[in-house]
């Protein structure tokens, strides 16, 4: 089972709606960094992938090793990027 990361704000939580229609079994955690309590967190991860563009996709294998990674500098089809890459 894989697990998705996804780090947002209130101003592009329109990613959480495509994520909600990914169909195959997978963990979702979530990190909104308008919450104090998550801004932590989620700023370890996007300076691992040199970005401070938000929303942020991260996906972790059954062994807990991210593969992947989608953020708004590529401006990517959200939906058809993460489909790609939970079938990698």
């Amino acid at each position: 089972m894989k697990v998705i990361k996804v780090i947002y704000n209130n101003e592009c939580e329109f990613i959480m709606k495509i994520v909600a229609e990914v169909t195959e079994p997978h963990i979702l955690e979530e990190y909104n960094i308008s919450y104090r309590q998550d801004r932590k967190k989620a700023r370890e991860i996007m300076e691992r992938h040199g970005t401070k563009k938000l929303p942020l996709i991260v996906l972790e294998d059954e062994n807990l090793e991210e593969y992947a990674a989608i953020w708004s500098e590529q401006n990517p089809d959200w939906k058809v990027e993460l489909i790609k890459k939970m079938n990698e």
